[in-house]
């Protein structure tokens, strides 16, 4: 279950790059399309929050009242008034809702001795009341495939399409990325994302074999993504008697192989995909 939970967050953090990548050009025109807004500036602030579950919560009970209703009661006692405590409490019903899926009512027993003057109502710009969703799935790949933009050109491969045009939309991208990109270092950037991206749909296969045949300044065969070069190397141990390749990982051998196109030694590479050194020396000298 560990190794599951492990690889699914290998492979999410793989997906989650491409993005990052790209988000100010892919994310924030299709947000403000979905929205109907315009953005003037914007900021960028740090990804990840300090937590503060180590900050317990005075009382925090499970009800059921004569009416049958059931929610969390949490309660807090203040000695003073704290100009934060409003987001305090804002930041306990996200933790607590997170982990309990119940109904929260939050109270606050005040014992300073001057006035409580701690706002303790969010106005109506703040309160959340839920996201709007953007779902690639449901847009029609000639929105993406008309951009002059490479990323977006890409999310054509998310779209709900029918099956016999899987070829033609994959062949459509990479004839449109080809068209916007003219040095080779960007051309092979985003066919190593839509390679990677392809695995959201099972179109790995079919995207490497299209790059393969297309008259692309790329060779897919010294590329580390290209998921036929993968299966080779598996290949190619099965032949020799040898069945390790068929444990390892497709998601820690992309982690080791980009870990060694960045300049990390094989032994720093195996600490960080937790495969064994032999299987990551095996790696470099696939894609060398």
């Amino acid at each position: 279950m560990k190794e599951e939970k492990s690889k699914s967050k290998k492979q999410g953090n793989i997906y989650d790059r491409i993005f990052k990548e790209n988000a100010r050009e892919l994310f924030l025109p299709l947000v403000e399309k979905q929205l109907g807004i315009k953005i003037i500036t914007y900021e960028a602030l740090p990804e990840k929050l300090q937590k503060t579950t180590e900050r317990e919560a005075d009382f925090l009970y499970k009800v059921i009242t004569e009416k049958k209703e059931t929610f969390l009661l949490h309660i807090e006692f203040q000695n003073k008034n704290d100009p934060k405590m409003l987001s305090r409490m804002a930041e306990y019903h996200g933790l607590f809702y997170r982990k309990y899926n119940l109904p929260i009512r939050h109270v606050v027993i005040y014992l300073g001795k001057r006035k409580a003057t701690m706002k303790n109502t969010l106005g109506e710009s703040e309160i959340f009341r839920g996201f709007e969703t953007i779902s690639i799935y449901d847009f029609d790949p000639n929105e993406f495939l008309s951009s002059q933009v490479p990323s977006v050109i890409m999310l054509a491969l998310l779209t709900n399409f029918k099956e016999e045009r899987k070829e033609a939309i994959l062949r459509l991208i990479l004839k449109n990325i080809k068209k916007q990109v003219t040095h080779e270092s960007d051309i092979k950037k985003y066919i190593e994302q839509l390679l990677i991206l392809a695995r959201i749909r099972n179109l790995e296969k079919i995207t490497g074999k299209i790059i393969d045949d297309m008259p692309i300044s790329y060779d897919i065969e010294k590329d580390g993504f290209y998921i036929q070069g993968i299966q080779k190397g598996i290949k190619k141990g099965r032949e020799e008697g040898r069945e390790e390749g068929e444990q390892i990982g497709l998601e820690r051998t992309l982690l080791a192989i980009r870990c060694l196109q960045e300049g990390k030694t094989s032994a720093e590479t195996a600490k960080i995909t937790t495969l064994t050194l032999e299987q990551v020396k095996k790696i470099k000298k696939q894609i060398s």
